[in-house]
């Protein structure tokens, strides 16, 4: 036993002269080092948080240590970065964003798109935002009211009531159809009421001179998008439940339905088929990508069109370069008898954020830059964005610098929760800082909007989760409806394949996916 002690002992002696040593040296080296003041530590490196969405207004990437970045930073110790990703109506952002997802490699803050969060949900790929949303971001959760964070629970496929994802609530009407005043006034007709009397605006748009350019053959009275998408107003008049080219869910004869299937649809498609035949309708409404309905819209070619209300400053200012005497005014539906027509809303617009599930510091963080773009107290800073670059102040006067997408930087970081109130004052304060030159469009685009409120309905499947077309993709993403929708307009099936189509789509999940969406329906409406 005296022998094991005595190895004992002579390893700790050994241990104790190897740490003398160690710290008689380590004593030299900082010896010959300048001494850091008592109370002072090296600066935490900043976090930066890779953020991915809907962009079309800048075609240059945000750089970590570009201006955008270094305001965030500013006030929230966190810098952003994001990828030049096109958007192309969602359609190359949804490739670019799938490949990251195949990849794993998911960008750390962004919008998911067609409803892709349900499988990133399955996948355990999206942060569990329920515990610390109150806590670092709690001007996200209280703006956004209890009945719409219940319907995001209601997209937890666990059937936990968890919250993975951060809503776009817009208790406003946001969408719109808009018709050329002026080509009303050159062709000499009035606002049209009903669905004859505007038909007849169209034939008179596609017959005269309607643009006063000198051609009567270059006019295309209504146009549309790829896939039947932004003519929503030709479906709303008969009261099909239609969100942004897509079949939404809503009460037909009491009970929650798709709305491709109903009556009210088949009426519908016969009447844009009619517009079609007519030539009333862009022959290229089918093929136009986003790009071209822009141009077309931009160039002076269009006379009537459907879209989101606050974007039409800008498309009034681009129009004006062609035909100064541009006026964009707001399309009242037209009323189909025997039909009751809205525009379709929706207070829980889309999903609008979600986070990777990377580690519990990248979800802090990200939820502390929503709570930034939230917050009211940075409402200016986030419309406005970084002086020099998208405003300048003269003679104390903030003013709006025009559109550069080559030079200015993208503003991801805006408000997500939204009421008129709050867009009346976003409308004022970009008035109030106007140049001349932009002043016109910018009053007119709030006429466009206020004119456009009595027209919106709030839709019975508000919100209603993706999770509802689980083992269904080609329904959830509209295929089979767009097929026949396509042929139906374009002549090449007749009307009566809708009832083909109606069978078909109920045989191949429908009937199931139905039943699954009125289950829910049910459970967010108990008494």
């Amino acid at each position: 036993m005296a022998k094991v002690y005595g190895r004992i002992a002579a390893v700790l002696a050994a241990v104790m002269l190897t740490a003398s040593v160690s710290a008689g040296c380590a004593e030299k080296e900082e010896a010959g080092k300048e001494v850091q003041p008592a109370g002072t530590a090296t600066p935490a490196p900043t976090p930066y948080i890779e953020i991915w969405r809907d962009i079309t207004n800048s075609t240059i990437p945000l750089e970590k240590d570009g201006p955008y970045s270094k305001m965030i930073q500013k006030d929230t110790g966190i810098g952003i970065y994001m990828p030049v990703v096109p958007w192309d109506g969602g359609n190359t952002y949804v490739q670019r964003l799938n490949t990251r997802i195949a990849a794993g490699d998911l960008p750390d803050l962004f919008l998911p798109w067609k409803g892709n969060e349900t499988a990133l949900m399955k996948q355990g790929a999206l942060a569990d935002l329920t515990d610390l949303l109150p806590k670092y971001a709690p001007s996200v959760w209280s703006r956004i009211p209890k009945e719409m964070w219940d319907i995001v629970r209601s997209a937890d496929i666990s059937g936990k009531g968890r919250i993975y994802y951060i809503p776009q609530v817009q208790t406003y009407t946001y969408y719109g159809a808009y018709i050329r005043k002026d080509w009303l006034d050159r062709v000499g007709m009035k606002m049209p009421a009903t669905k004859d009397e505007y038909v007849e605006v169209l034939k008179a748009f596609r017959d005269k001179d309607a643009n006063g350019n000198g051609d009567p053959n270059d006019e295309i009275p209504l146009i549309g998008r790829e896939q039947g998408r932004w003519m929503d107003h030709i479906f709303g008049m008969f009261g099909v439940a239609m969100w942004e080219g897509y079949p939404m869910w809503d009460l037909y004869d009491g009970k929650l339905t798709y709305s491709a299937v109903t009556p009210n649809m088949k009426a519908a498609l016969e009447f844009a088929r009619m517009l079609y035949a007519e030539k009333l309708l862009d022959p290229n409404t089918l093929l136009n990508k986003s790009e071209e309905w822009t141009s077309k819209i931009y160039n002076d070619k269009v006379g009537n069109y459907f879209h989101i209300n606050y974007g039409q400053a800008g498309r009034v200012e681009n129009i004006a370069k062609v035909n100064k005497d541009v006026n964009l005014v707001a399309l009242p539906l037209p009323k189909v008898e025997g039909y009751n027509g809205f525009i379709t809303k929706t207070q829980l617009n889309k999903p609008q954020w979600v986070i990777a599930n990377k580690n519990e510091q990248t979800t802090i963080n990200a939820l502390k830059l929503l709570e930034w773009a939230a917050d009211p107290k940075n409402a200016d800073k986030a419309l406005l964005g970084v002086e020099g670059m998208h405003y300048e102040v003269k003679d104390g006067k903030t003013v709006i610098l025009p559109p550069d997408p080559a030079k200015q930087e993208a503003r991801p970081l805006t408000s997500f929760i939204t009421d008129l109130d709050q867009v009346k004052k976003e409308m004022a304060l970009e008035v109030s800082s106007a140049n001349p030159t932009k002043l016109p469009a910018y009053q007119q685009r709030e006429k466009l909007l206020l004119e456009m409120q009595p027209f919106g309905k709030t839709i019975a499947g508000d919100g209603m989760p993706a999770s509802i077309f689980e083992g269904f993709s080609d329904l959830k993403n509209h295929t089979m409806y767009q097929e026949y929708m396509a042929n139906i307009i374009l002549g090449v099936m007749p009307i009566s394949k809708f009832e083909e189509f109606v069978d078909k789509w109920n045989k191949n999940g429908g009937a199931e996916v139905t039943e699954r969406a009125r289950a829910w329906y049910d459970s967010m409406n108990k008494k």
